[in-house]
Formats: C-alpha cells, sequence, structure tokens
C-alpha cells in the first residue's frame, strides 16, 4: 500500500502569506493590482530615501561630475543581480504606489524599480492604492516589502522598526518603551517570541547597535541574549564570543554560567563580608542583665553619669533593655 503523501508550507512561506492575508485585510477595497508606465511613476517627497540614486541617473546616465558618482556606481552595481532576475523572470512582487495627479507615488519597491530601468524595462507591475496611505500603514507596508528580502540585514529590519514603533507610539500618544510585547507582535505578525527579541534589541545600548550597524552582529536572537545581559564583563565575554561566532545555544550557555557565578561570588562576599558592628546577644535572666550593667556602671569613667541609670525597673524586661541602649549610647557619646 502506496504511504500516504503529507504536505506542508514551509515556515518562510507560512509567514509570507500570513502578512500578505493580513496586508490584504488591511486594505480590502483600496488596493487593485495592475501593470503601468515606469516614467509614470516617482518617489514620494514625504518618505525618507536609503538610496543616492534616482530613476534620472538610470535613465539618462551618471555624470562623473555628480559628488555622489561612486556611492551611485556601487547602488547600480548592488542592483545587477535584482535587474537580470527581473529580465528572465520579469517581477514576481509588484511593487507599491498611491494615485498622485496624473502620476504614482512609491510606497515600497523603489529597488525593483531602478532594477527593471535597469533592465530595459518600460512598465512595471504595480498595487495600486487610491490615495496616499497614512503614515503608519506606509511605514507597515515597507516593512512587509522589506522583510522578504534575502539581503535584508539586521541593522535594516531595525532601522525600518523603530520608524514604525516610534510612529505607533505618537499615534497612542505614549513612550516607545511602553509599547507591549503582544502590541508589537500584532503590529508587525510576528509571533510573541519575535517581538521580544526585537524589543530587546530596539532599547539595546549603542555598543551593540553600532556592532549590528557595522554588520559584525547578524542575528536578531544572538543580538537579544546579548541585550538582555545587565552584567558589563559577562556583555563583553558574550559580544567577543558571538563575534567568535558562537551559537545561539553557546551564547545562551554562556549567560547562565555568567550568572551562576556572579551568585556564587555574591554569596561568598556576603559570608565573608567584614562585621562592621557588634552585637551583645540577648539574655532572658534579669540576673545577667544586672550583673553586666553594674559591671559596667562601676568604671570609674562613668561615676559622673550613674545617677542617670538608678532608676532601672528589675522586674520589667522592657525597662531593662531601654537602660542597656541608653547606656550604650552615653558609651558612644563619651568615646566618640
Amino acid at each position: 500500500m502506496a504511504k500516504k503523501k503529507i504536505f506542508a508550507l514551509s515556515e518562510s512561506l507560512a509567514s509570507g502569506l500570513e502578512e500578505t492575508i493580513s496586508a490584504a485585510q488591511n486594505y480590502s477595497g483600496e488596493l487593485r493590482i495592475d501593470v503601468i508606465p515606469i516614467r509614470k511613476i516617482e518617489t514620494d517627497p514625504d518618505n525618507p530615501r536609503d538610496l543616492a540614486l534616482t530613476f534620472d541617473d538610470l535613465q539618462n546616465g551618471l555624470s562623473e561630475s555628480d559628488h555622489e558618482y561612486m556611492r551611485k556606481s556601487e547602488e547600480i552595481n548592488s542592483l545587477h543581480s535584482i535587474s537580470h532576475s527581473i529580465k528572465e523572470q520579469g517581477i514576481i512582487n509588484p511593487v507599491v504606489v498611491y494615485k498622485h495627479g496624473e502620476k504614482y507615488r512609491l510606497v515600497a519597491g523603489e529597488r525593483r524599480t531602478l532594477a527593471s530601468i535597469l533592465a530595459g524595462k518600460i512598465d512595471i507591475q504595480a498595487k495600486i492604492l487610491d490615495s496616499k496611505p497614512s503614515e503608519l500603514k506606509i511605514s507597515l507596508l515597507q516593512w512587509i516589502e522589506n522583510i522578504e528580502r534575502a539581503d535584508l540585514s539586521l541593522h535594516e529590519r531595525l532601522r525600518n522598526l523603530e520608524k514604525i514603533v516610534v510612529i505607533y507610539a505618537r499615534s497612542k500618544s505614549i513612550q516607545v518603551d511602553q509599547i507591549t510585547i503582544t502590541e508589537l507582535s500584532n503590529l508587525i505578525g510576528c509571533v510573541k517570541s519575535q517581538a521580544l527579541s526585537y524589543k530587546a534589541v530596539l532599547t539595546a545600548d549603542e555598543e551593540l547597535k553600532s556592532l549590528i550597524a557595522e554588520n559584525k552582529i547578524k542575528n536578531l536572537e544572538k543580538a537579544a541574549v546579548i541585550a538582555g545581559i545587565k552584567s558589563k564583563e559577562i556583555k563583553l565575554y558574550a559580544i567577543n564570543a558571538c563575534l567568535a561566532g558562537a551559537t545561539l545555544k553557546k551564547l545562551k550557555a554562556i549567560v547562565e554560567q555568567g550568572q551562576l557565578k556572579r551568585e556564587k561570588q555574591k554569596s561568598s562576599e556576603k559570608r565573608g563580608r567584614q562585621a562592621t558592628s557588634i552585637q551583645f546577644g540577648v539574655t532572658k535572666n534579669i540576673n545577667v542583665a544586672k550583673i553586666i550593667i553594674d559591671s559596667v556602671l562601676k568604671n570609674k569613667a562613668l561615676t559622673h553619669v550613674t545617677e542617670q541609670f538608678n532608676k532601672i525597673e528589675w522586674d520589667d524586661y522592657k525597662s531593662i533593655s531601654e537602660t542597656f541602649k541608653n547606656l550604650l549610647k552615653k558609651l558612644e557619646e563619651l568615646n566618640a
């Protein structure tokens, strides 16, 4: 009997479908897909750009007198692989635009548009919104578009996410650190464990963020583990281990071992700490208390204050205790 085949979606495909469904629900009735002329597409002046390269640069050619010539040349080189793919297979994932007069303004897909021009295309498949989305919706659409890029670095992801949480916090009149894990999870359509990692890294110190920006730390989960370390010594050790190629499991072990070591050190320090005060103990025997107090008061150095301790009620534990406290206080004053 033939085995029954079981088909399952990969994690990445399932995640992509979930995000697509989420986007479709958010823009139901507002979005349509069509093929539009590339010459009618323009960037949105209200949206910050990561690239120096413009549509005109590709259509008219770069000028060596351009002060951004070297940077733009590098950006063109980085677009060649996308351009080759578009020549062979066309645009797999349409760009996102909104109607602006006779033009279309880009929400997401600037690299694909530039690569299409480089590939010699005159039109492009686009998801068209009838009007400009809100600032938050634009950021979320850009997040969904960018998160599918295989070459997207952790730094780029965090920079995009930082923009989203700032806009979201402003819309809710709260501080960024007040955004809950559940809110962040719902906002970008990820599981809570991943949202927890994102939040940890977003609020990390500048040293860790610099290493991420320099592409020295590329893994979100590893960065989150390091971000959660409070001890500077353990954090430095973990960072060096991460830079040397330590696995996520190894980093977690470093943290656990480091914390256990610190707890043992604290316990040892507590046990071996030098005493800074003297405890005389406790007795229920009034005669013992009387012997101690009388012996102290017989000291010649205290003859001038002895009268202050003549009214002791020897059948009252509280009176004896107060007398002894006052006696200690007087002795500390005399020996200050």
